[in-house]
């Protein structure tokens, strides 16, 4: 369970003991009162423990309320399907986001496999599920790279509810494209649906009530991410390995384009000499993806990445 979510309940259960040892001062023998201590004294206990030692492994409640939900057990399940479904798609792109891993706008993330989340279990008094990785049998010292996309998504949904309109458009062109259509689809489908929601991880937690989803669908509704294909010529001027960043002559003196490398490319450029040297400083076609964030036509983030390269001996660049 999220260590936030323990301490909800933790300082709640403390309350009512602390109400109850308050009535039980009368109690002649001071039994009673030395019960609730004990308890009082177990639970602070606890409490410490979880405060002292975060958890390193993803944990993260979603809790759902509205017009989906029924009473406190009941739910629909196209409902939660969808929900759950769109908020893992902004953990994985969050993972991406984090690991520098190139995302386009469409189709599947690379590493997405690696950012998967089970539902381990629904909370208690509310409707809701609290999804977890999978972990070995030997804990790691260390947060889990998905821990941190976790907890990275929720600041980033509680970050753009609560800023204002200046703010959310600062943040969005600070946010991977892919990333950005994740969090549109999530808020659409809560939108959509009636509901409210409850994002309650370890370090982070996000309440989003109607008047909130309101107003991020409709900041996002002036939102667009688009994928683009474009095959350009030019002469290779170099692929630095470790950041995964090229730089392309174009033709005419078009000037230099730069941007990021495929994972895929990258690693055949660093591994194969004979690839390497018939593409270095010599004339290329340039398969690459440009992907944009746009708000009212206008641009505010664009993301350009090297997806393949070829020989194009037909054209003697360098003279140019």
């Amino acid at each position: 369970m999220p260590n936030l979510l323990s301490l909800e309940s933790l300082e709640s259960d403390r309350a009512f003991v602390e109400k109850q040892r308050e009535k039980a001062s009368s109690d002649r023998w001071g039994t009673s009162k030395t019960m609730w201590d004990q308890r009082l004294s177990d639970i602070n206990q606890k409490i410490g423990e979880l405060k002292s030692k975060p958890a390193t492994h993803a944990s993260v409640a979603l809790i759902f309320d509205g017009l989906p939900v029924i009473g406190q057990g009941d739910i629909r399940l196209d409902f939660s399907t969808e929900a759950l479904a769109s908020y893992q798609k902004i953990v994985a792109a969050s993972l991406a986001m984090q690991q520098d891993v190139e995302i386009a706008a469409k189709g599947r993330v690379k590493g997405a496999e690696k950012s998967k989340l089970y539902i381990r279990d629904i909370v208690r008094g509310s409707m809701g599920f609290i999804l977890e990785e999978l972990t070995g049998r030997q804990s790691d010292m260390f947060a889990t790279p998905l821990k941190n996309a976790v907890e990275d998504s929720t600041k980033l949904i509680g970050s753009l509810s609560s800023a204002d309109g200046e703010g959310f458009l600062e943040a969005i062109a600070e946010t991977p494209p892919r990333l950005v259509g994740a969090l549109q689809k999530f808020t659409k489908v809560l939108r959509d649906a009636g509901a409210t929601t409850r994002i309650v991880g370890d370090v982070y937690k996000v309440s989003l009530g109607l008047a909130e989803i309101n107003q991020l669908s409709e900041r996002f509704s002036d939102v667009a991410v688009s994928e683009e294909q474009l095959l350009l010529e030019g002469v290779l001027l170099g692929i630095l390995p470790d950041s995964r960043e090229f730089e392309l002559q174009l033709l005419e003196s078009a000037g230099t384009l730069k941007g990021l490398v495929s994972e895929d490319l990258t690693l055949r450029y660093v591994t194969d000499a004979g690839f390497k040297e018939q593409l270095l400083l010599r004339p290329v076609k340039a398969r690459l993806t440009l992907t944009k964030t746009a708000r009212h036509g206008s641009v505010i983030k664009q993301q350009m990445v090297l997806e393949g390269l070829d020989p194009n001996d037909t054209r003697d660049l360098l003279s140019k």
